[in-house]
């Protein structure tokens, strides 16, 4: 038989809404095992630089060399400090009532997203337009300065930019039925 406990936690992990987790960074001394000597101080100070992401000039060098002297003193080996992270789990100790409790928080957020959604699909109204153009011309087909029909050109991207400015957007082109241009169709959300 499955584990409801580990049930119950997959799907509460799942959920976008609940934090489930939460990162826990610590401090903590690390003993290189090296002997106190200036090539192993060297060598650890510049490890140290390189996994920081520092740069390996002579003033971070003798500023991380103090530093971990500092923190070696009274040990008779190289110490270092090192961030620890890790990942804690909220729910670790949860009982299953607790548990029970936020996938209900789940259940109820995962509802009202579904609830909103439909009501945005079912409450939809649109306003639309429609334009019949004898071509879909595009900005390299436009006529140099001082040729007949320049006043009259206009792009798609020109006419998409027009009607987007009142808030229209393409909904779909087709050819017309029985001739030999083509049909733009806008439309433009009404409930916001």
């Amino acid at each position: 038989m499955a584990d409801l406990k580990k049930l119950m936690l997959d799907e509460i992990r799942k959920n976008s809404h609940i934090q489930s987790s939460y990162i826990d960074e610590t401090e903590e001394l690390i003993d290189t095992g090296l002997e106190k000597n200036e090539d192993n101080l060297n060598a650890v100070a510049l490890a140290y630089l390189d996994e920081k992401g520092y740069r390996r000039i002579a003033e971070n060098v003798d500023i991380t060399k103090k530093k971990i002297l500092e923190l070696s003193e009274g040990y008779d080996t190289l110490i270092v400090k090192k961030n620890k992270v890790v990942e804690m789990d909220i729910f670790e100790k949860a009982s299953v009532a607790e548990l029970r409790d936020a996938l209900e928080v789940c259940l109820v957020n995962t509802t009202s997203e579904i609830h909103t959604n439909l009501k945005r699909l079912a409450d939809n109204l649109y306003d639309y337009k429609v334009e019949c153009v004898d071509s879909i011309k595009l900005e390299k087909d436009r006529p140099r300065k001082g040729r007949l029909g320049e006043e009259e050109f206009e792009s798609f991207e020109e006419t998409l930019n027009r009607y987007a400015r009142k808030g229209y957007e393409i909904h779909k082109i087709f050819p017309e039925p029985k001739g030999s241009k083509i049909i733009l169709v806008f439309r433009k959300d009404l409930v916001q």
